[in-house]
């Protein structure tokens, strides 16, 4: 009779063990009071609480219904983990454990805890103003510079690809720099436009929202690489100075390397032929071409070309500029 009641306490004991008011599987109790703090629309950090002194804990995350063993998983020495990368408006879950010691290993996984990611980030602040500098050779045929305002400590990221790209799919360049303003993409197509995106990187508190899209073309591809053709060739008017000489006032974009130009004139809506067009050479990219005998009520078209010397050759003509004589 003694040896019965004996097995009956030993068995009350074992089952005791195995099934405590935690639901673990071993003697390591589970985390509880799964939470989340500093929520951004790419980060978050996930907290929990525990009764076991340790130093060592898992994480694994993902998107809320993923199953354990597919997530991404982090091992931290608080009872906290700071995680990043994440979609802006996406709902997320999270499991979280313990590790007690050698004998009992890791306790069960506590878990799913869910949250749901901001659109915005209350602690970064959008760039603003995305659009192509202002300089002669901003856009080529292969290259287009970005220019913005708002910038951040940590930097920005710029998501590009083909016009009407599905976001997410292009390609992104990482600027390391405090507080850019400015990017030149280089490696483009020629004549194709893009839409590009823009964010900041605030460090710690995360990403910015993206901005965008900013859609801008490259140019056609020049005839002769070595001298570029000169861009922005306008008129600034036309008028009569103070010795009663008739003018057309013209101004251009170049790149810095170039330096000599020639404006060529045939009458309006005639074919252009450099070899019988008045040409006139100058060396200042503000140029005012004066005339007398020309008829008053006259429309002009001028050409514009640059001169990049020896082996350089010249540009493309670039033009019409259509005037009309006063």
């Amino acid at each position: 009779m003694k040896k019965i009641i004996l097995l009956f306490t030993i068995s009350l004991f074992m089952i005791g063990c195995g099934s405590d008011d935690s639901g673990d599987s071993n003697n390591c109790s589970k985390p509880s009071n799964l939470d989340v703090n500093n929520l951004t629309n790419t980060t978050a950090t996930l907290s929990w609480s525990t009764n076991v002194n340790s130093s060592l804990y898992q994480v694994e995350y993902g998107t809320l219904g993923f199953s354990l063993g597919t997530g991404t998983t982090l091992t931290v020495p608080d009872t906290y983990a700071d995680v990043t990368s994440l979609d802006p408006l996406t709902q997320y879950a999270f499991y979280t454990r313990v590790y007690c010691n050698d004998s009992n290993g890791y306790s069960n996984w506590t878990g799913p805890f869910s949250f749901v990611t901001l659109e915005s980030n209350p602690y970064c602040d959008d760039p603003d103003n995305l659009s192509v500098e202002l300089y002669p050779d901003s856009v080529t045929h292969e290259h287009i510079d970005l220019s913005w305002s708002n910038g951040e400590y940590g930097g920005s990221e710029i998501q590009y690809g083909l016009e009407g790209f599905a976001f997410g799919s292009g390609t992104t360049i990482t600027i390391s720099s405090n507080y850019p303003s400015s990017y030149r993409v280089d490696g483009l197509n020629p004549d194709t436009s893009y839409d590009f995106y823009i964010r900041n990187n605030c460090n710690e508190s995360g990403y910015s929202t993206w901005v965008g899209p900013y859609t801008h073309s490259t140019l056609e591809p020049p005839s002769n690489p070595n001298c570029i053709d000169p861009t922005a060739f306008t008129s600034t008017g036309t008028g009569t100075d103070v010795n009663n000489s008739n003018y057309f006032d013209f101004t251009w974009s170049h790149p810095s390397t170039q330096n000599s130009w020639e404006v060529a004139r045939i009458i309006a809506g005639s074919t252009f032929n450099a070899s019988t067009a008045n040409i006139l050479a100058t060396s200042f990219d503000s140029v005012r071409i004066t005339y007398g005998s020309t008829s008053s009520g006259q429309a002009y078209d001028f050409y514009l070309r640059a001169n990049c010397g020896g082996t350089n050759g010249y540009s493309d003509w670039v033009g019409p500029i259509t005037v009309t004589a006063q």
